[in-house]
């Protein structure tokens, strides 16, 4: 091999160590120069294989696995027959995990434009891809889930219904038993169902109270004991009570979701132990088996969406979402989960680690420590260390708003590696529904979009909202760029950029937000009578009772509450809640007056707040 090849070969192969995506890099003869470790996971073959076969056919293989064999030769032979252009093609893969594998190539020349070899990338795109047939796989398997309980508690009522002077004490509370059990496990699928939802629109929120974990998992092991009289239950906590804010109704389906878990990978008979401590920060909890575990290759995707392993000649049981709802979950609450197993046979360990106090009362920004200080503070799989850094990190939100998934993956492994709760989307529609629900502390956006261009985004995001903005610029001049500030962008960076200079940029954005966040507000709530505003959690009551507004209902009554006292005209109050060119549709003014007043007064015909000054505009009254 020439001095240039392997200069160029060694430059790739250091790139694509870490990479997500599979790397496979071929010299002329097609024969296997590097691959990286997820290219091994993607092509299912190990690496020994790999290197007991040094003419090993990547085609081939990929062909074994698609699911029409022949299109996807067609498909291969057309992209291998030139290598020195690039093509790629997606292929549907049968009895994977991976059932959408998109292949791309390209060559690999040297300083004087030789040839030296092709690069070959595999891509999982299946949620990309099919996102329809995996909405309807969810609901196909949420029907088959449920056609079981309703029978069961069909059958027992019509049975108890039929002749109930039949049926002795014992039996007739065995079927009561059985229309409770199922009762809950009807309760359980609902659940799931609601928290994909959540998930597909973004949105976890999260209702924060004190939690006694120690009892929450007494009380879900009982149940268990109940429903799994063949395992046995082992528990240890501390003496005293561990006391969390967390938000117990999802904490109770995150842990119930890793108990069943534990019981249906366990052998019947087998013990499961549930061990609870605690540190000065946080609660450290984990769940061990000694049932089927887990290959090392499944480890790191076990907590994907849909991503089921088959055991043997069985097919993957379960819809694939339990794990992947409980990781959001727990990371919502700012924690950590993660599974280990020694291997096939040897049972399976679940750790998770949630902490005392909501994620808002985390440590300020100038106590970060360095990355080494991090990695080097671990004691055990039960301590995980939880510095500045990593509380920092989790507290802060950002929204990727970007259509190249490409993209999309490489800012999201990088945001991800520093800690950031990371959401994306492809949409700018999707990102100003999603504001409705809950504020990000930062969002990337592209300039390009599908829908609507970035620009649009900023001007209607800049009429509610003061969230931190970062362009992510494709080719445009420096008129552009003016534009984009001057619409509201806090920050701009063109593609293709450094990684390095995006996560400063990233931590200087955040900075500011923080900053701004501790500045003491004029009016954290606005009362007036029976009326109160609370701007800090976008809430309103009225007699101590919340009231449910949509968004230009609330910006309509906080802007009336800001002037309470005052008479705003019809044209100030549109141009203030829908901008200047609405200044003129006296009619909006007049319909969402009216459905405020439904909503707040005790007497919408008489009202007490929002009062009318004919012909000019209106006021709120402060009582």
């Amino acid at each position: 091999m020439s001095s240039s090849l392997t200069r160029e070969y060694f430059i790739l192969s250091e790139i694509a160590t870490n990479m997500r995506s599979g790397f496979i890099l071929l010299n002329p003869a097609e024969q296997i120069a590097y691959f990286n470790p997820s290219a091994e996971r993607l092509i299912g073959i190990s690496r020994g294989k790999l290197l007991e076969q040094p003419i090993f056919d990547v085609r081939k293989q990929l062909i074994s696995l698609a699911a029409n064999p022949e299109s996807a030769q067609a498909e291969l032979d057309r992209i291998w027959l030139y290598p020195e252009q690039e093509s790629s093609t997606d292929l549907a893969l049968a009895d994977a995990a991976v059932r959408w594998l998109r292949v791309q190539s390209f060559p690999v020349r040297d300083d004087l434009d030789h040839l030296l070899g092709r690069g070959v990338l595999l891509d999982d795109i299946t949620l990309e891809r099919s996102p329809a047939q995996t909405r309807n796989e969810t609901l196909a398997l949420a029907a088959h889930e449920l056609k079981t309980p309703l029978a069961i508690i069909k059958g027992c009522a019509t049975t108890l219904l039929g002749n109930s002077m039949r049926w002795d004490p014992a039996t007739l509370r065995e079927m009561l038993q059985m229309i409770d059990t199922q009762t809950d496990r009807l309760h359980d699928i609902l659940n799931t169902l609601l928290d994909v939802w959540r998930m597909d629109a973004g949105v976890q929120n999260l209702r924060l109270s004190e939690v006694r974990i120690s009892k929450l998992l007494e009380l879900l092991l009982e149940r268990w004991r109940k429903n799994a009289p063949r395992h046995q239950f082992i528990f240890s906590a501390p003496t005293e009570d561990v006391v969390v804010q967390c938000d117990a109704l999802r904490i109770e389906q995150a842990l119930n979701h890793l108990l069943n878990n534990a019981v249906a990978y366990s052998f019947m008979g087998g013990s499961i132990k549930i061990q609870l401590e605690t540190n000065e920060i946080e609660v450290c909890l984990s769940i061990s088996d000694q049932g089927i575990g887990i290959a090392p290759e499944h480890l790191d995707r076990i907590f994907d969406r849909f991503y089921r392993i088959s055991r043997g000649e069985e097919h993957a049981t379960g819809s694939g979402l339990g794990l992947s709802i409980v990781r959001a979950t727990i990371e919502a609450h700012g924690g950590k989960i993660w599974a280990d197993s020694p291997g096939i046979g040897l049972g399976t360990t679940f750790y998770c680690t949630l902490p005392f106090t909501p994620l808002a009362e985390t440590e300020p920004l100038h106590h970060i420590p360095t990355e080494n200080a991090v990695a080097s503070s671990a004691s055990g799989p039960l301590a995980l260390p939880r510095t500045g850094l990593l509380r920092q990190s989790q507290q802060s939100k950002i929204v990727v708003v970007e259509n190249d998934p490409r993209i999309v993956r490489y800012l999201r492994a990088h945001l991800e590696e520093q800690q950031y709760h990371v959401h994306t989307l492809s949409h700018g529609i999707q990102l100003l529904r999603q504001l409705d629900l809950e504020e990000p502390d930062l969002i990337l956006l592209a300039n390009r979009l599908s829908d609507i261009s970035g620009a649009e985004v900023l001007h209607r995001l800049r009429e509610f909202s003061a969230i931190s903005v970062m362009i992510l610029c494709d080719e445009c001049d420096e008129d552009e760029h003016v534009r984009l500030l001057d619409l509201g962008a806090d920050d701009l960076i063109l593609k293709p950029f450094s990684i390095k200079e995006l996560l400063a940029r990233v931590r200087v954005l955040l900075r500011r937000s923080i900053v701004q966040s501790e500045q003491p507000a004029v009016e954290v709530i606005f009362k007036t009578g029976e009326l109160s505003i609370d701007y800090a959690q976008h809430l309103v009551h009225v007699l101590e009772k919340p009231v449910q507004l949509s968004r230009t209902e609330y910006k309509l009554l906080c802007t009336l509450a800001q002037n309470a006292g005052r008479v705003l005209t019809h044209e100030l109050l549109l141009e203030r809640v829908w901008g200047a060119e609405y200044n003129r549709e006296v009619d909006f003014i007049w319909v969402y007056i009216s459905r405020l007043r439904r909503k707040i007064e005790v007497d919408p015909r008489h009202p007490r707040y929002i009062i009318t000054v004919p012909d000019v505009g209106y006021k709120l009254v402060k009582l």
